[in-house]
């Protein structure tokens, strides 16, 4: 099994390999999720020639650490550098960092702080501004899986996967939200590299309005708004147009062509 070694620990990553591989993804989930259930989407990125790396966060799927807890932003941004390297070692191509939910705090976090690390950048279902479910004393977190999707097969996954969940301490992931929304008011209007947000404008968990904001206000931020689309959009009924859309930006930014 293929593993990264941090001084955290060993993290678990997968890698869909294009056959002729033209940019790569480097990619982190969100929470209570794990790389394993994503393979529909790598398979449709590697169609059109493009590589996904992934890899279990701390707390999640098969690397270690306490349930649901990602560690710190800079644990997972670890992670993402340590993957970063291992695509760039499969040849020398076009670098598109993506994350969905928690993984796009980072994912940003790493676009503002290396601009020039990666061509594009792509985020999900990203919770830009305070969650007032989030800011209570109660740090018991647990999701309601219709508010991630209505996509019958990734719901099953969610249900019977054993290394899904969707209830966990959230105290650590507020913390870390926390830090990340404190940093963002004042740093994210700085952005310059291309970056793509999907997100579904009925998303209970982060509502579409503060992306929307944003993009408004920054030229390298673009909102491809999925009407009715939920908080789990790559997995949610729609994954086939998000795909598309991902793929498209992609090609348009970091390979030039349309």
């Amino acid at each position: 099994m293929p593993f990264i070694e941090l001084p955290k620990g060993r993290a678990y990553y997968r890698h869909w390999p294009a056959a002729e591989p033209r940019a790569a993804v480097v990619f982190l989930h969100g929470f209570g999720e794990h790389t394993g259930v994503y393979h529909r989407y790598g398979f449709t990125l590697n169609a059109a020639g493009i590589d996904l790396w992934a890899v279990d966060q701390f707390g999640h799927g098969l690397s270690p650490g306490t349930r649901g807890d990602f560690g710190s932003i800079e644990d997972s941004s670890a992670l993402a550098e340590a993957l970063t390297d291992l695509a760039g070692r499969h040849g020398e191509l076009p670098l598109i960092a993506q994350g969905h939910s928690f993984g796009s705090i980072v994912t940003l976090v790493r676009l503002l702080e290396q601009p020039d690390r990666y061509r594009a950048g792509v985020i999900s279902g990203a919770p830009l501004v305070p969650i007032p479910a989030m800011l209570d004393n109660d740090t018991s977190l647990e999701l309601d899986p219709g508010w991630l999707s209505d996509d019958p097969f990734y719901l099953d996954l969610m249900a019977n996967d054993p290394l899904a969940f969707v209830d966990a301490d959230g105290a650590a992931l507020t913390r870390e939200l926390d830090r990340a929304w404190d940093r963002f008011g004042f740093d994210l209007p700085k952005l310059t590299v291309p970056t793509l947000a999907v997100h579904g404008s009925a998303d209970p968990i982060a509502q579409i309005g503060a992306v929307r904001a944003y993009a408004e206000q920054i030229d390298a931020l673009e909102l491809y708004e999925v009407p009715g689309g939920r908080h789990d959009i790559l997995n949610d009924s729609p994954h086939r147009e998000v795909a598309a859309a991902i793929i498209d930006f992609v090609q348009g930014k970091a390979l030039g062509s349309a």
